[in-house]
């Protein structure tokens, strides 16, 4: 056998991103922030999927919401990735409905006696954990809210409705 012809074998790890994709994806991204500003907007989300193993299927799925705080600066959240620590970071999401704040976090497995939350100012953080099963989050609710909170709790989700400052 030729030895030029001969095929080296090698483990390929194959994300279902090429370096090109990626970078289309980055400027997409770029590009949706530009049109978010041009139209003041101040709310922005992108989802989508990752194939890991087009063979066996294996996918994740990725997100980003961004939204623009008082003073100019964007505030990033992602979701669809496990950190990788212990605690995990659960899903939220803040309306904004005038004179009220309403935010509404997913934390699945959680009895309501193991959950705590607290504001200062603006920044919202919310702590819960069950045996092994932990989260937390730290956000900026983009305005200052007053007294506390009205919480509800059903089904692993957690409801805080704020009134603004």
């Amino acid at each position: 056998m030729n030895k030029s012809k001969k095929k080296s074998e090698e483990t390929v790890i194959d994300f279902g991103l090429s370096f090109g994709s990626l970078l289309k994806e980055l400027g997409d991204f770029t590009k949706d922030l530009a049109e978010m500003v041009e139209e003041g907007r101040d709310e922005m989300e992108k989802t989508g999927e990752i194939a890991f193993d087009q063979a066996k299927k294996l996918k994740g799925m990725y997100g980003i919401s961004v939204r623009m705080g008082g003073n100019g600066i964007p505030h990033v959240d992602t979701f669809g990735r496990r950190p990788r620590s212990e605690t995990r970071e659960p899903i939220v999401d803040v309306f904004d409905e005038g004179n009220r704040l309403q935010v509404i976090a997913e934390l699945p497995g959680i009895d309501e006696k193991d959950i705590t939350h607290s504001v200062e100012g603006s920044q919202l953080t919310i702590r819960a954990g069950k045996g092994e099963r932990k989260f937390f989050k730290e956000l900026d609710l983009g305005s200052a809210v007053k007294g506390t909170a009205k919480a509800h709790y059903t089904n692993g989700i957690l409801e805080l409705t704020f009134e603004k400052a």
